[in-house]
């Protein structure tokens, strides 16, 4: 049933997220694919996220993250941030901003969100934020994950 499962999950079209969050003594960014609106009042919104994932490290309720759309030229800020160099590592070469939460400037669209519940299911915790910021670059150009490559 896994094979067929993840089989049929490569035929969607995703768009491409990465997760970025921060404390006092780390930031984090990691390419996430399970990112969904959850409701209009309150705007929030949800992500699926690895227990193993060093991220947890700094998502806890009431913190805060960054959801950053990728635009098509991002791949390569998509690439590092699913690779196996964690850390500072992601952030070398691109335009992050370190706030609360740390993002990426010239991603399509952040969504800054405060933690409002860790639900564990599984492998994985579903993060709860809710939707405290929005920046929109006001194009359409986003990148797409599909059946294992970027369109």
């Amino acid at each position: 049933m896994e094979k067929d499962f993840l089989e049929i999950l490569r035929t969607l079209s995703q768009t491409v997220f990465v997760l970025s969050a921060n404390n006092d003594q780390e930031r984090h960014a990691m390419t996430v694919s399970s990112v969904a609106s959850l409701s209009l009042k309150p705007p929030s919104m949800m992500v699926g996220v690895n227990k193993e994932a060093s991220i947890n490290e700094v998502l806890e309720k009431n913190s805060n993250f960054c959801l950053n759309l990728l635009k098509k030229s991002q791949q390569n800020i998509a690439d590092t941030c699913s690779g196996t160099e964690e850390g500072e590592k992601r952030f070398t070469n691109d335009l992050w901003v370190s706030d609360n939460p740390v993002y990426l400037s010239d991603a399509q669209s952040n969504i800054f969100c405060k933690v409002i519940e860790i639900i564990p299911f599984s492998s994985h915790s579903i993060i709860v934020g809710e939707v405290k910021e929005l920046k929109h670059s006001g194009k359409i150009e986003p990148l797409i994950y599909q059946d294992g490559k970027y369109l």
